[in-house]
């Protein structure tokens, strides 16, 4: 029986359900980059000597810390070691800039950053003490620690100790932290297990960023929990995709709908294995690329649906029919859906209404403004946002969203954070950020910007490049003279070039 209700869910402020698990695991796992084989004990030693290394540095109960660190047996083990020492991690791409991270620590009261795609001089150029600090051959980062900068605006710091923490977009497109105990994350999992099927005989590969929430769910705290093997790259690539699938025997894959496009370009008929499991999450899978692979392949792949604020929702079943115009599949075994009507006026088709979704992987609610917004889940329901329909099969088929957010493959852009940094830049007066199309159909960031005293598009591109992630950054930035407007002064979208 689902618990969903708030008097049933368990609310500890505790990483003690996933310590259990990375404290019992038994599995493998392996870097394809560096072909480095991490077994159970090298792992243990690793998280362990990382974990009182963050605590002999200034690491309490409580603080939070930017990791910033690649796909990896380095992730797991600095984000358990976080985690030990009553740390919250707050999960952040690896490829973040300085900058941006500075910025992400003023407005959340992160104190450290850990990282491995940073030098010291990186980080101590925006005002950070840096060191690295290696505890064996493959277990080393560098921690930065911002000090009192973290703390001289703003309330003060909600004390969120050993909380995982997710950047998210929020249903609004405004920029918030989904607070998720542990609790939350290992309910997560018994979702794949009881809906799925994940044992300590699979091996997954993790191919989508593990900062990200559904890799995150997948690669990260599934492995953990199920004991299963799991296999990892930095980047997305085909001929690594095809070393793992042939020598190590994926037995689940976790990839985004843009993967399996390239992973078809570069002959995808060396990924055929029928009884593998191919999962695609963070964005929609096009009618085409489920085609494609599934005739190249031979498997039927399974679009998931989920949110960072809820975790996973629904799933199509190889089984079932194909995932394909909007269609996911029924909800998994512990999650409740309802489609509520939409909060705005408007023409909908029938049936249609906004999704609304009870579980107990659901997260507590936002960090904003150093409090915990649970008013957005209430008892037990939280509306993510997306207009969907039920069919009378019970399967959910997703018709949009309501919010400003720019998917570009599963990373999430908030045009509100880019016209923010923007808008820093000496001389800008007015911008807005967009969403424009390619030919081919895919998404980017548009960027259209009024400024004076000769300020142009390249001096906002290399101030993009510093401030921004690099799935941030406008790939086009149009200035114009003035940007167009109604009558009561909105700027007018389909209007801006």
């Amino acid at each position: 029986m689902l618990l969903g209700s708030r008097k049933d869910r368990d609310l500890t402020m505790t990483p003690e359900p996933i310590l259990a698990a990375v404290d019992n695991y038994r599995g493998t796992i392996y870097d394809l980059d560096q072909s480095l084989l991490v077994t159970p004990d090298r792992f243990a030693s690793g998280w362990r000597g990382l974990s009182r290394r963050m605590g002999d540095e200034g690491l309490r109960p409580g603080e939070r810390v930017i990791v910033a660190v690649g796909n990896g047996p380095l992730f797991i083990a600095a984000w358990a070691a976080i985690l030990a020492q009553g740390g919250s991690p707050l999960l952040m791409h690896v490829e973040t800039p300085p900058a941006e991270m500075k910025r992400v620590a003023e407005r959340f009261h992160a104190r450290f950053v850990a990282t491995d795609a940073q030098l010291e001089r990186d980080l101590e150029a925006v005002g950070a003490r840096a060191t690295t600090f290696s505890v064996s051959d493959w277990a080393h980062i560098l921690w930065a620690d911002f000090g009192d900068l973290a703390a001289k605006d703003g309330p003060p710091m909600l004390h969120l100790p050993g909380v995982p923490l997710h950047p998210t977009s929020g249903t609004t497109g405004q920029y918030k932290v989904a607070v998720r105990p542990a609790a939350c994350a290992v309910a997560e999992v018994r979702d794949y297990v009881e809906t799925i099927g994940v044992d300590s005989t699979d091996t997954l590969l993790a191919l989508a960023p593990m900062s990200h929430a559904y890799a995150h769910g997948w690669c990260v705290v599934t492995p953990m929990v199920t004991g299963a093997n799991l296999v990892t790259m930095r980047r997305a690539s085909a001929k690594l995709v095809f070393q793992a699938c042939k020598e190590h025997r994926i037995s689940i894959l976790p990839a985004v709908g843009s993967m399996l496009d390239t992973l078809m370009f570069g002959a995808g008929r060396r990924l055929y294995a029928p009884e593998r499991r191919v999962i695609t999450g963070g964005a929609p899978l096009s009618e085409r690329t489920a085609k494609n692979f599934e005739k190249t392949a031979g498997s039927r792949v399974c679009p998931l649906f989920g949110t960072t604020e809820t975790a996973a929702i629904a799933v199509a079943r190889p089984d079932g029919p194909m995932a394909i115009g909007g269609y996911i599949g029924p909800p998994f075994k512990y999650v409740s859906v309802e489609i509520r009507p939409p909060d705005e006026p408007g023409e909908y088709p029938t049936g249609v209404g906004l999704v609304h979704v009870r579980s107990l992987s659901v997260m507590l609610g936002y960090l904003s403004e150093e409090r915990l917004d649970t008013s957005v889940v209430v008892d037990g329901w939280f509306n993510t946002g997306d207009l969907g329909s039920i069919d009378a099969d019970g399967a959910l088929r997703l018709s949009g969203r309501q919010a400003e957010v720019i998917n570009l493959s599963g990373m999430k852009v908030l045009p509100r954070e880019v016209e923010e940094v923007i808008a820093l830049l000496p001389g800008v007066i007015e911008v807005k950020v967009y969403p424009g199309k390619t030919r081919h159909g895919s998404l980017h960031v548009r960027a259209a910007v009024v400024a004076e005293n000769g300020t142009g598009a390249a001096e906002i591109k290399s101030h993009c490049e510093q401030h921004l992630v690099y799935y941030k950054r406008p790939s086009r930035i149009t200035m114009l003279d003035a940007l167009p407007k109604s009558a009561n002064g909105k700027v007018l979208r389909d209007q801006l070039p």
